[in-house]
């Protein structure tokens, strides 16, 4: 079950998105950057074997990982982090378009982001805002970076994170 923690006329709003992580203030989108980058190596891209969530535990409540389907391309929600379920509901076993708490728009954006990773073959970092209850305006960040199981394979996974700053559970409440 998935509990909406934010106002139904609440809504992100994307302010950029970017291939180039070096203008995000995210320490924890750059920690996780780097962990992908060292797992990659010489290589094009790390695979799912790569990766493992003994050397993350930090960052692992901020952190989805996601299956990606072809024909048509969809994303399915492995395993979403506690942080991300507590903040905004536990979406494990969803895909990115029955989420219900996201509204049509956010839904297409999420799913254009991770077009744009498959396509690209390369991570994207996002910049959002989101309205907190008391109608002020905090920044978010996001990212998302491809995994495939040998160099020129598909991608089959992404890992994702979110990190909310200053935004808090009772900003949402």
């Amino acid at each position: 079950m998935v509990t909406r923690h934010q106002p139904a006329d609440d809504e992100r709003k994307l302010l950029r998105r970017e291939t180039d992580i070096a203008g995000f203030s995210s320490p924890l989108l750059h920690q996780l950057h780097q962990y992908w980058l060292d797992k990659r190596g010489a290589r094009a891209l790390p695979s799912w074997s790569d990766i493992n969530p003994a050397e993350i535990v930090r960052l692992l409540p901020n952190i989805i990982v996601a299956a990606v389907e072809y024909d048509p391309m969809r994303i399915y929600f492995r395993l979403v982090g506690t942080q991300i379920a507590e903040f905004r509901g536990d979406v494990t076993g969803y895909y990115v378009d029955t989420v219900p708490w996201n509204m049509p728009a956010t839904r297409y954006s999420v799913q254009e982001s991770y077009e744009l990773v498959v396509k690209s073959r390369a991570p994207i970092f996002v910049e959002a805002e989101i309205r907190t209850i008391r109608d002020a305006h905090r920044r978010i960040f996001s990212a998302i970076w491809p995994l495939a199981p040998e160099p020129d394979a598909p991608i089959d996974r992404c890992i994702a994170a979110e990190d909310y700053g200053s935004l808090t559970r009772a900003d949402l409440a």
